[in-house]
């Protein structure tokens, strides 16, 4: 494919590739050909048909609330505070005392997984605690991956600090957010959009890791409607808008790009388990899964709206996620294999947390307890410590528990 000196595509035909999408009906070679002629314009267009509204009520259902923008704000503002006294001590002129490490500048764009939104340790606090990182944090629990490439606040941040990584959480507010996901599936287990989807079964088959449990994963998609897939080549749209103007300027070509050797990181969540189960008795240790189970959402991010869509099978409910959770996962890192080809080495790397939580590591239905916050930040830490430019781009965090990479 040639990136650069590519002549502007034909408007006509721009829509035509645009409407496939949104009927799941474009192949592998029309949605790359479609990838970088795509604008904001286009991105928030789209956006509006997937979830069948106009712009002033999707951005009224993706703006945060104004309770959880302040706890963020509060989050944040603590933590770069610290960001800004680290800088200030000549941090970008010195390795780490601790094991020699090289110092790192690293900016945060995310959601919960990144500002979880009470007292609880999450990914990038974990990282934080690193001595030989700095790392200023733009994330908000509950933001939309949308609200990150309209808002743009991760350009100013870029340009002014000039990190060494920048790490990306979102989608998956997108897709749970304002009970979105009961629009993604059909009640009547006997959907065929998976077959439909030449994107989704080309991540399928060129899996990185096929699914570990392949007749979930069929029953699951049983439920998919053709909604999901949209989203899912939608949302590959968006991290190559946001990926390719941080390395290339836009323009597909890595010598152009303003942020020189900058190391991106993206994550993809793990198999959520849809539940509304309260905690029963109180233990003090674990305060807060009694907290984010009564005040927080619980249940109502994925249980109720496959509830109120008339899928009541725990069973059935949990192969929906397993199987979409796999899937934006494997998008993901097709992403990475996207710009390694592009620019000849691995500059896009990705966190598989997929496994890594387990069936009872949940603190409520989307975050993990801290100590699977810990672990997954743990492969962020080796991943920025440890940047593979020619080998793998994907780390498993099961596997770094177990002290290997992938």
């Amino acid at each position: 494919m040639i990136y650069n000196d590519r002549k502007a595509m034909d408007p006509a035909i721009k829509k035509d590739l645009i409407d496939k999408l949104l009927n799941n009906n474009i192949s592998v070679s029309e949605l790359i050909e479609l990838r970088p002629e795509i604008n904001e314009f286009d991105l928030s267009e789209i956006i509006q048909h997937i979830y069948d509204l106009n712009l002033e009520q999707v951005r009224k259902i993706a703006a945060l609330a104004p309770v959880m923008a302040k706890v963020d704000a509060l989050k944040n503002s603590q933590r770069n505070t610290r960001f800004i006294k680290k800088v200030k001590n000549n941090f970008r002129k010195h390795t780490a005392k601790h094991n020699g490490l090289k110092n790192r500048v690293v900016v945060v764009e995310g959601d919960s997984w990144f500002n979880y939104p009470i007292l609880l340790s999450d990914v990038i606090d974990w990282i934080s605690m690193e001595e030989n990182m700095a790392v200023y944090s733009l994330a908000s629990g509950g933001d939309w991956l949308m609200n990150m490439v309209s808002a743009k606040k991760y350009v100013e941040q870029l340009s002014t600090l000039q990190p060494d990584v920048f790490i990306i959480s979102g989608g998956g507010n997108d897709l749970v957010g304002n009970r979105r996901i009961a629009a993604m599936v059909t009640h009547k287990g006997d959907s065929n959009e998976f077959e439909n989807s030449a994107f989704a079964k080309y991540l399928y088959q060129n899996a990185a890791n096929p699914p570990d449990k392949p007749e979930d994963f069929k029953r699951g998609t049983q439920f998919i409607s053709k909604d999901f897939y949209a989203l899912l080549a939608f949302f590959q749209l968006q991290y190559y808008f946001i990926i390719n103007g941080i390395l290339t300027g836009g323009k597909g070509k890595g010598e152009n790009g303003k942020f020189p050797g900058i190391q991106v990181i993206t994550q993809g969540y793990d198999y959520a388990i849809p539940s509304d189960k309260k905690i029963a008795g109180y233990n003090p240790l674990k305060w807060y899964r009694l907290f984010a189970r009564t005040f927080l959402g619980h249940g109502g991010w994925l249980k109720t709206p496959l509830q109120l869509r008339g899928i009541y099978d725990p069973e059935d409910q949990r192969k929906i996620v397993y199987a979409m959770i796999y899937l934006f996962n494997e998008m993901m890192i097709d992403i990475g294999r996207i710009f390694s080809e592009m620019l000849g080495e691995n500059r896009v790397f990705h966190i598989d947390s997929r496994g890594s939580v387990g069936k009872n590591g949940w603190t409520d239905e989307l975050h993990p307890l801290p100590q699977h916050f810990k672990k997954t930040a743990a492969a962020f830490i080796h991943c920025i410590n440890n940047p593979n430019k020619n080998g793998s781009a994907v780390i498993e965090v099961v596997k770094q528990q177990e002290g290997g990479q992938k």
